[in-house]
């Protein structure tokens, strides 16, 4: 309850609000020919993740727009704080749904993650892990071939990009090898029906989402 002496800011809110709105739905159209731009796959996962889900957050661009685009419905966001923990958020998933099993509280949760390819490159077998115990885990995987955040503070420093690229497999094939759900969305308005998708299996998968390291 606000002290009767505190200024009331809820119409400032609102309007901040709605200026956020209005920057994430200019973004949306930046889509170019490199991917899709992340305030599209975190937009649409604000609509289909459950209210109840448990989100795990790796490090890199991809948390930075998960912190920018993303509307929690109240779900528990876990992060790792940055402290060079490239790889975090598929471990963290893992751990996550063993909570579940063991505590009533968290029971039946779907739990999620989000990583960029550097990240989930850190851990990637791992998804055999969640395949062998079911572990009912869906994964973002904004996928640009690119270490971005490096990448990034290359430039800002006024350096040589130098040594960010990355030589992926097909992680929708991987994931499949594996026996999980894979998909790969290339386009923002596939994204949402994919990650819909994704979520109504009762096990792991993984969405890629081909992404824009320039568009965060």
């Amino acid at each position: 309850m606000r002290p009767a002496d505190a200024p009331d800011q809820i119409a400032e809110l609102r309007e901040r609000w709605a200026i956020w709105r209005a920057e994430k739905t200019a973004r949306l159209a930046e889509e170019g020919s490199q991917g899709v731009h992340s305030a599209a796959v975190f937009e649409a996962l604000s609509r289909a993740a459950p209210a109840a889900a448990l989100i795990a957050v790796d490090v890199g661009n991809n948390t930075y727009s998960f912190g920018r685009y993303f509307e929690t419905k109240g779900q528990p966001v876990m992060m790792s704080g940055y402290l060079g923990s490239i790889g975090f958020g598929l471990p963290a998933a893992i751990g996550a749904w063993a909570a579940t099993q063991d505590f009533e509280a968290f029971r039946g949760r779907k739990v999620i993650a989000s990583s960029g390819d550097g990240g989930f490159g850190q851990y990637a077998m791992e998804l055999t892990t969640a395949v062998k115990y079911g572990m009912d885990i869906t994964h973002v995987l904004l996928h640009n071939h690119e270490l971005g955040k490096i990448s990034k503070e290359q430039r800002a420093g006024e350096w040589p990009v130098w040594e960010t690229s990355l030589v992926n497999p097909s992680f929708a094939a991987f994931a499949r090898l594996c026996g999980a759900h894979g998909t790969k969305v290339s386009a923002g308005a596939d994204v949402e029906a994919a990650l819909r998708e994704a979520l109504a299996i009762d096990g792991p998968a993984l969405v890629v989402v081909m992404t824009d390291a320039d568009l965060v």
